[in-house]
Parts: C-alpha cells; sequence; structure tokens
C-alpha cells in the first residue's frame, strides 16, 4: 500500500506540474490571413457551373492594385480581405443582382512570396521565408537568422518598410509579451542589424 500511495503521489506532482506555465502561442489559422497582391484564390458557387469553370472553381490571381475579376461583377476590390470576409462580399454581389442566396467557396490556391532581407551583424546574413500559417517578430526573425554576433548591437536594429526606416533596441523587441504590441514583420522587409563601435 505504501508503494502504491507513493506512486500516486509522484503521478500527481508531475501532472500538476506543467500547471501555470505560459503557453506557446497558437498559430495563426489560414482563415486569419488577409489577401495580398499576387496570391491566388479559388472561388467556386456550388450549383453553378457557369460560375465554376469545371469542378475546381474559378482561379483568379490578387492584381497590383488588390483587385480580381469575376463573372459579371467585373473588378472587385479583396485586398486585406480574408478569404472568408470575400465569400461574403461575392455572395452579397451575387444575391443582390445575379442569384437568389448563393453558396459561395473561397479558397487559398496559392500565397506570394513573403520573403524578408536579414543583413548586418547576424551569423547568417540572407533571405527569409515568412511563415503563412504563424506571425514572425523581429527576434525570430533573427534567431532564424542565426543568432546575433559577438559585434552586434543590440541597440541599433533598423528596419525599412515601404522607404520608411523604424529602429528598434533588441531587448525591448525580446521582453515584449503584448502580441498586440508586437512588431511583426511584413514581405519585403528589410532587417539590417548594427554593429557595436567597442
Amino acid at each position: 500500500m505504501r508503494i502504491v500511495s507513493l506512486m500516486l503521489i509522484a503521478s500527481l506532482l508531475i501532472s500538476t506540474s506543467g500547471m501555470g506555465q505560459e503557453k506557446p502561442p497558437a498559430p495563426r489559422s489560414q482563415s486569419d490571413y488577409r489577401l495580398a497582391p499576387e496570391d491566388s484564390i479559388v472561388i467556386s458557387v456550388v450549383g453553378e457551373p457557369s460560375l465554376n469553370e469545371g469542378q475546381q472553381g474559378i482561379f483568379r490571381k490578387v492584381t497590383s492594385g488588390g483587385t480580381i475579376t469575376y463573372p459579371y461583377l467585373g473588378p472587385i476590390k479583396v485586398v486585406n480581405k480574408t478569404p472568408a470576409e470575400v465569400e461574403d462580399l461575392i455572395r452579397t454581389l451575387l444575391d443582390k443582382d445575379y442569384i437568389i442566396n448563393p453558396q459561395v467557396i473561397v479558397s487559398m490556391k496559392e500565397y506570394r512570396s513573403r520573403r524578408v532581407s536579414v543583413s548586418g551583424a547576424v551569423a547568417k546574413p540572407g533571405v527569409y521565408e515568412l511563415s503563412v500559417e504563424q506571425k514572425t517578430d523581429i527576434p525570430q526573425i533573427i534567431a532564424l537568422a542565426g543568432g546575433l554576433t559577438k559585434s552586434a548591437s543590440k541597440s541599433k536594429i533598423e528596419v525599412t518598410r515601404n522607404g520608411k526606416i523604424q529602429n528598434f533596441r533588441y531587448d525591448d523587441l525580446k521582453n515584449m509579451k503584448d502580441d498586440d504590441k508586437k512588431f511583426w514583420l511584413e514581405a519585403n522587409d528589410l532587417i539590417e542589424i548594427g554593429e557595436s563601435i567597442f
């Protein structure tokens, strides 16, 4: 009985040892992804062969202006919308003048290139692909680039986005726990790690 009791106590300690520990952030669902130029989607309308171009639906690539063209509707602005939001938009437009209560399905076909460049005082400078399923911040991309070198200056991190330069301190970024306040990287960002003078 003593042995059994000790085993029960041990198992309880093991099962509760993980309580209170912070769980890693869950990956973003692809349904949360917002469309950008050069993304490709497939649009299908249930029971409407003329709007499906076959069984797979209509294939469309988002233009540089953030639009797609669709039968009857012409150009539709879809940039910065989720696939579900595009479904609702097309459903509303079709229902207005063409089809009663259409069942619209929008799915991702291909994602645009989501690359960023990391240069300066990191172990492996280069071009890195951002994850679609999970957002990436500066400390994470630095880790992918092999981490900071010994000569790196933690107070000299520059990110160039659309021609504008923003400056960051590594420790501030590393200690930021609030996801809403983190600086999330976007495609074509240029990250440069400066070197310490000493």
